[in-house]
C-alpha cells in the first residue's frame, strides 16, 4: 500500500515522552515533531504520566501525547512498550517503536502490523547490550531483545554508521542510517565563552567515563569544569558526586531541562568535553555542534563518525589533560572553526522526512 506523507498517522512509542525530561529518544522527538506533525495527518508519542504530572495537556506543539501509567524506563518498560503499541495501534498506519526493551513482543507487534496493513519501524538505539552498567544477565537479555527488534520490523534504523556492524544480516536491506538533529539549539548572542571553562552534559553512567573526564580535568590547568547530569540517579552516580563535592574546581548540577538555562552554560563554556563510549550519534555533542566552543571527545568510532575532524580526542585522563591545555593556548585567541559543512547534516526537517522515507519505502 503506497502512503504520501500527508496520509500517514505515525505513532512514536517507546520514549519517555515530550518535552524532553530525559534523554536523547526525547530530545529527538521534542525538536522533530513538529516536523513530523506538519508532514503527517497526525503524529502521536505516547509518555511516561509520571514525568508530567505538572503538565497533562495532549497537545505539544502540533503533536498529540498518550500518556501511560507504567514507567517507560528500567525494567518496567518492556510492559511500557506493550501497553503503548496497543493504546497507538487502532489509530496509526505506521509505528516506530524507539529502543529494544520491547523486543520480546516485537513478533507479536509484526504480525498485528501486517494482518492491519501497517509498517513497523525501530530505532536500536547506541547498542543497549553492549552497556556496563548491566550486569551480564541483563546484556543477555538486551542482545535477545535487539535480535528480535531487528528481525520482526519492517524498517531499522540505526543513528550513526559505527553502528553498521551492529545490523544483522537479515536486516540490511531494511536498515538505515538516520542521526539527530542540533539546529535547534537556542543561541544567546550577548553570552561570552569563559575562558578556562569546560562543559558535559551527560546522563552519569559508567560508560560516559566521568571518572576519566574529572581526572583529565584536574590534571589541565582548567579553571572551572561544569557537569551537568542525574547525579542522584544511581550508587555510581551518587558516590561519584560525594568523592568530588568538595573541589572547588568543579560544578556538578542537576539536570537541566529549561532552554535558556542550558544555552547559557553552553555559550560560556571554553571547552565542551564528550566522554561517551557506546551507543551511536549522541544528541547533546550534535547540539554542541551548533555553538561555537571547542570539542574533546572520547576516541571512539561513534563520536569520529559523528564530528570527524571537528573535534579533538583522547582515550585516558593523561591524553585529555594533554588535549585541554593545547586548547585552552590555542584558544587565547577566537577558536578557528567551520562547522557550517558537519551542521547542514543535522537539520530538523531533514531527519523528520528521513524518517518518514524510510517508513513508506518498499519491503526488501
Amino acid at each position: 500500500m503506497h502512503f504520501d506523507f500527508f496520509e500517514m498517522r505515525v505513532a512514536f512509542i517507546g520514549s519517555a515522552g515530550v518535552p524532553n525530561r530525559y534523554g536523547g529518544f526525547e530530545s529527538f522527538l521534542e525538536h522533530c515533531g513538529p516536523s513530523f506533525a506538519a508532514a503527517t495527518e497526525s503524529t502521536v508519542v505516547t509518555c511516561d504520566a509520571a514525568l508530567y504530572q505538572d503538565d497533562l495537556s495532549p497537545n505539544f506543539r502540533g503533536v498529540r501525547r498518550v500518556f501511560l501509567k507504567t514507567r517507560a524506563n528500567g525494567a518496567s518498560s518492556i510492559l511500557h512498550d506493550l501497553l503503548a503499541f496497543f493504546r497507538v495501534y487502532r489509530e496509526s498506519t505506521h509505528i516506530m517503536v524507539l529502543g529494544v526493551s520491547g523486543g520480546v513482543w516485537f513478533p507479536l507487534f509484526q504480525l498485528m502490523c501486517r494482518l492491519g496493513g501497517k509498517r513497523l519501524g525501530v530505532n536500536i538505539d547506541g547498542v543497549e547490550w553492549r552497556r556496563a552498567k548491566f550486569s551480564r544477565n541483563k546484556q543477555r537479555i538486551l542482545r535477545m531483545f535487539d535480535y528480535l527488534a531487528q528481525r520482526f520490523s519492517d524498517v531499522v534504523v540505526y543513528d550513526n554508521a559505527g553502528l553498521a556492524p551492529y545490523i544483522l544480516p537479515a536486516a540490511k536491506g531494511r536498515a538505515v542510517e538516520i542521526r539527530y538533529s542540533g539546529d535547534h539549539v537556542l543561541r544567546l548572542p550577548n553570552v561570552s565563552r569563559q575562558p578556562g571553562t569546560a562543559l558535559t552534559v551527560c546522563r552519569i553512567e559508567p560508560e560516559n567515563n566521568l571518572d576519566m573526564l574529572i581526572e583529565g580535568a584536574l590534571r589541565s590547568d582548567l579553571k572551572r569544569y561544569t557537569i551537568v547530569g542525574n547525579w542522584a540517579n544511581s550508587d555510581y552516580s551518587r558516590a561519584l558526586r560525594d568523592r568530588f563535592r568538595g573541589n572547588a574546581r568543579l560544578v556538578l548540577l542537576d539536570p537541566i531541562y529549561d532552554p535558556r538555562l542550558l544555552a547559557e552554560l553552553r555559550e560560556s563554556c571554553a571547552i565542551y568535553l564528550h566522554g561517551h563510549s557506546v551507543g551511536g550519534t549522541n544528541p547533546s555533542l550534535v547540539e554542541m555542534l551548533f555553538y561555537d566552543c571547542s570539542i574533546i571527545c572520547f576516541d571512539v568510532s561513534f563520536n569520529r563518525v559523528t564530528v570527524g575532524s571537528g573535534a579533538s580526542y583522547f582515550a585516558d585522563a593523561s591524553s585529555l589533560a594533554k588535549a585541554i591545555d593545547e586548547l585552552l593556548v590555542k584558544i587565547e585567541a577566537e577558536p578557528d572553526l567551520d562547522r557550517q559543512s558537519l551542521r547542514s547534516q543535522y537539520t530538523s526537517k531533514s531527519i523528520a522526512n528521513a524518517y518518514l522515507a524510510a517508513l513508506v519505502s518498499p519491503k526488501k
